[in-house]
Formats: C-alpha cells, structure tokens, sequence
C-alpha cells in the first residue's frame, strides 16, 4: 500500500536528476510512488529520467513552463497519498530518508510537517550538518518557529496533504522563498515534528541554484513571502503565537540591518513601504527608518545586534552552529 508521494520538480537538471532518482530507489522502505514533473525542460533531463519509468512507482508529468512552484503543486494535485514527501532533481536522500519519516508519520500522526536534519554542500563544496543539538538522534515534537531556518529545509519535509491544501500550495509565481512561505504557513496549522538525524544532502554547490540570485532582484518576492505568510497567522490565529512573532521580529531585524550595513537604501526603502501594516506595527519608529546620518544608522544596527544576543541567549538554534 502507497503511504507517501515524492514530487519531485524538474527544469533542466541532466547532470544531477540520476543521481537523486537513484537516492529514491535505494530507499529501504518501499512503499512510495513518485512523480516527476518536468517544467518544460530544454536540456535532456527527460533522457535521463526514461530509465526509471521502468519501476512502476515512478511516474513523469510534462508540463509547460510554469515554474518550480507550479510545478510541485502539479505534483501534489496528482498524488494519491496523505503525505507528501518533497524532493528538488538536484538533491540527495540518504537510504533510510523514507523510513524515518514514516516512522516520524506513525509515531505523530496528526502533525502537519514532518522536518528531517541534513547536510548542506556549499557552493565551494563544504559541508556542514544543518541539526538541532537537542533534537539529534531522536524523533521529537518540536516549535517549529524556535528557528524555522535550522528546521526546514525542502528536500527534507514531508507534509500533509490536507494542510497543504488549507494553505493552497506554494505561491505561484513568487521567484524566492516560495518554499518558506508555503511550510512556515502549514505550521500555523497544526503541530510539527523534528527528525534529528541527518537524512538528506542539498547540492548548494550545483548550478542554477536560485538562491544565488541578488536580494535586490527578487526583494518584491521576499516581501510577498513575509506578507503571506502574516496573512496566514492572522487568518488562523486562536491564540497568539509568540514564537512566531518572535522569529519575525529576529528575521527581519537582521534583514533590516544588513540593508544598513551595505547602505541599500532602495531595498530598505521598498521593504518599509511594502510590508504588511500589522507587520511593521509590531517595529520601533527608528528601527524603520533609515537616517541620513551614518551615526543614527549605526545606532539602529546596535539595537538590533543587542536583540539578536538576547535571542540567543534563550537558546535557539542557529543556523551552523549545532
């Protein structure tokens, strides 16, 4: 019996999408379908996909050219499973990636999201352990809003379908962060769990990698997440989530300050002017403002360093450091 659905999104990944097929067929637990959905790519991609349409479970959509985030909801609409396992062609999952997250599902059945530790290849070909120290070697509850950066990572979340659709996918469209719009808005849906053991790799040192593209080119996006998902707290909120709005208040801080530092007036600008309301309602008159005055500036960057000691000393993680 079919318990998960991999969607695995596909646009020009010859070099890579072999590999990460085959980290699927190594799985030690076998009860999976997948679906690849090839955006319209131009390269050979779907040559070396054919070879693995030979095992049943597999399963190739073609679509035009729509998008990543068009296209994995493609994949999800076609699944036939509860939960949805995502998987991006240029990515890794070690053999046992399925079967400690369906151990995950069974122990927590009623969580929304299911987040696994991993490993990250740079750019340059380092590697670190993406981990939460108290969480490593255990399958736990965790709040997720404790530091979703450490927590998420696309290629190793699992979510329900349901929950899923309650958000209605990923933002369409939204050239960055679409993935954290969609899985920080699942997780005002329901609990989530932790997966302490490093299960997948993701292959930052590939090209095309969309995260290398400029801030100041896809800021617009990077607002739109912030907004969207402020939109779905408010929409679902009973209760006020303090580690939510704590962890926007750090990440945006640190956003803010970084704009300061490298004097990018125009972003600041645009991120002050475009915000949700209710968002920057919850900021100090001067950490929204950037002065003309380098010293007031500095003062301001000040503020926001002191803040981050202040976050730290609550023990959350951080990104590399566990």
């Amino acid at each position: 019996m079919v318990k998960i659905s991999v969607v695995i999104p596909l646009y020009n990944k010859e070099k890579y999408i072999a590999e990460t097929l085959q980290t699927v067929v190594d799985q030690t637990y076998r009860h999976f379908e997948v679906l690849i959905v090839d955006d319209g790519s131009t390269d050979c991609s779907i040559d070396s996909v054919e070879p693995f349409l030979e095992d049943s479970r597999f399963k190739l959509i073609k679509q035009q050219n729509s998008g990543v985030s068009a296209a994995r909801n493609t994949g999800v609409r076609e699944s036939r499973t509860n939960f949805i396992a995502f998987l991006d062609a240029d990515d890794l999952w070690m053999p046992d990636y399925l079967s400690k997250m369906q151990e995950a599902i069974e122990k927590f059945p009623d969580c929304v999201m299911f987040n696994s530790a991993g490993i990250v290849r740079n750019a340059d070909n380092s590697e670190y352990v993406r981990q939460i120290k108290k969480y490593s070697s255990k399958i736990c509850l965790n709040d997720f809003f404790e530091n979703p950066h450490v927590a998420l990572h696309t290629s190793a979340t699992v979510v329900s379908k349901d929950a899923f659709n309650k958000v209605g996918g990923f933002p369409v469209g939204m050239k960055r962060n679409q993935d954290f719009a969609l899985f920080f808005s699942i997780a005002f849906y329901g609990k989530t769990t932790f997966v302490g053991f490093p299960l997948s790799l993701y292959n930052g040192a590939c090209e095309g990698q969309a995260t290398r593209t400029p801030t100041r080119q896809v800021q617009s996006h990077i607002v739109d997440r912030y907004n969207f998902v402020h939109q779905q707290y408010l929409k679902n909120r009973k209760t006020e989530n303090k580690s939510y709005l704590v962890f926007l208040q750090y990440e945006l801080r640190h956003s803010l300050m970084i704009m300061r530092y490298e004097k990018e007036l125009e972003s600041f600008t645009y991120f002050i002017e475009n915000l949700d309301r209710d968002i920057l309602k919850r900021f100090f008159f001067f950490e929204k403002t950037y002065f003309g005055k380098d010293i007031l500036n500095s003062m301001a960057r000040m503020f926001t360093l002191a803040t981050k000691v202040l976050w730290r000393m609550r023990g959350y993680p951080r990104v590399g450091a566990d």
